[in-house]
């Protein structure tokens, strides 16, 4: 069986898409499952309507020796897999870490939560639900990595149930203990207005004030970037906020295992990998209280991301040796013990499933 990935990151990317596309196309051989890849961010050098032009006409001539596609979105890449899917009478899967619809609104600037935006109706003003729709209703099977997407599908986007697999992101155990070594919080993902940065820079403030020892460090790229880096200049935290645009996933691992905790502080957090690769090392979180996180999460670990003065509170709260302890207590407890292999295991069963 051969699998043809339609990524739409890739290493060195940061995000949780390139580090899942990453896994799968090294993963899926000893699975049994030859793989291709074309990912939409190889392209990215050349103007939009050719990057997307070179891309589907790779999909294509990949497309013709393989079984399956397997896209890792709905639109930008997941759209053109399922015309390459079509005109060559190939299978579709599609796994979706997000919802596109809902975050291309937000990164021009909305204000509203996932859940929010879609109980408003302001999805029904957008074609990219209408193309998002399109795509997961015609995929052979969905993978969701929260029962919050799978809902939403179901609710909103009219997908049947049995087509909708969770299939939760992987939480390997990385460590026994927690060792925090460096007094960092860490945020890991592409740099996006929704992800609610600005805000939680601000936010943060007076705890750089109060701990002059705490760094910010943000890892990723993405058009916030230059917005993010004007608030720093601006507000002089130089010194306080570190902004990493060039990492790859071995450097955020490094500094995962090395920091004191990571933050989400998006407006709506589906299940974010850099959150899940800290729990393998023990390590406490903060993260808004909208999220798809696969367990309950207590009142002093989450905030309302619209809330500044809750984040600060919370943040300095963390920094308490008492509460700090009672946080890693919590994550060791989880014991959840998802492994990489086990994710692509579930993974790979849906793909052979659609050849059966």
């Amino acid at each position: 069986m051969k699998i043809l990935l339609a990524a739409s990151i890739y290493p060195p990317d940061a995000g949780g898409p390139a580090v899942h596309a990453k896994a799968e196309y090294e993963g899926f051989p000893a699975l049994g499952l030859e793989t291709e890849l074309v990912a939409l961010s190889h392209y990215r050098r050349y103007p939009l309507g050719l990057r997307h032009a070179l891309y589907f006409f790779n999909l294509v001539r990949k497309g013709v020796s393989s079984d399956v596609i397997y896209a890792h979105d709905t639109f930008g890449a997941g759209f053109p897999a399922l015309v390459a899917a079509r005109m060559l009478g190939k299978k579709l899967v599609v796994r979706v870490g997000g919802d596109l619809s809902w975050e291309r609104c937000s990164e021009k600037g909305g204000t509203l939560s996932l859940r929010e935006w879609y109980a408003g109706g302001f999805h029904k003003r957008e074609i990219s639900f209408f193309l998002s729709r399109l795509v997961l209703g015609q995929a052979g099977s969905v993978i969701v990595v929260s029962a919050m997407l799978k809902n939403l599908y179901e609710e909103y986007y009219g997908i049947q149930s049995e087509k909708i697999k969770v299939i939760l992101n992987p939480i390997p155990k990385m460590a026994t203990e927690n060792t925090a070594t460096d007094k960092t919080i860490i945020f890991a993902s592409r740099l996006v207005t929704y992800k609610n940065l600005s805000m939680t820079i601000e936010a943060l403030r007076p705890l750089f004030v109060k701990h002059p020892e705490i760094r910010f460090i943000i890892m990723g790229n993405g058009p916030e970037k230059e917005v993010l880096e004007r608030l720093i200049r601006e507000r002089e935290l130089g010194e306080s906020v570190i902004l990493n645009t060039t990492c790859g996933q071995e450097e955020v691992l490094k500094k995962t295992a090395r920091c004191l905790y990571t933050l989400a502080p998006a407006l709506t957090e589906f299940n974010p990998n850099y959150v899940l690769q800290g729990i393998g090392y023990n390590k406490p979180f903060l993260i808004s209280n909208e999220n798809g996180l696969p367990f309950a999460v207590p009142d002093y670990l989450c905030f309302d991301p619209r809330n500044s003065e809750e984040l600060a509170r919370k943040a300095e709260a963390l920094l308490n040796d008492d509460v700090y302890q009672k946080a890693v207590d919590f994550v060791r407890g989880l014991n959840l013990g998802i492994e990489w292999k086990d994710n692509l295991r579930e993974k790979a069963a849906v793909l052979q499933a659609l050849l059966k």
